[in-house]
């Protein structure tokens, strides 16, 4: 029982890991980038415009837990996805965000409509008091 605890731990030992590379918006960005093609760093850093000294640790971190993997052509490390999958599980937790997203802009449209109901309610209740004290006012003098 205990082999199987151990390598379960170790499995989410690794996932953690990888969850861990997956924590920052530009290392998503890269990783979205290089799921439609290899490209070399420079290629890179003109595609996301952000300071070399940046690219590079993002690039580390994702080279250090096996999600990217470089190899040499001529001068160049061309960059591509040491783990093909990983676009698939992006797109699926990418989905799962534009699906929450969408049921809240749906919340907040239905309460948006409410208000708007609830406003010209308020508004045609205060018309009429005005009216009345209007009225009013003109019948006692």
């Amino acid at each position: 029982m205990l082999d199987v605890n151990s390598n379960i731990m170790a499995v989410y030992e690794m996932q953690a890991n990888i969850c861990h590379a997956l924590s920052h918006p530009i290392r998503l960005y890269i990783l979205d980038i290089l799921s439609t093609e290899e490209m070399s760093s420079t290629q890179l850093l003109k595609e996301l415009g952000i300071p070399k000294a940046n690219l590079s640790q993002h690039l580390s971190v994702l080279k250090d837990a096996g999600i990217l993997k470089t190899r040499k052509v001529g001068a160049f490390q061309i960059l591509t996805l040491a783990i093909p999958k990983i676009k698939d599980a992006c797109q699926l937790v990418r989905g799962i965000l534009l699906d929450r997203m969408n049921d809240e802009q749906k919340v907040i449209n239905v309460l948006k409509k409410k208000l708007d109901i609830q406003v010209k309610k308020n508004a045609k209740q205060l018309v009429k008091k005005t009216i009345v004290k209007i009225i009013a006012k003109k019948v006692s003098k």
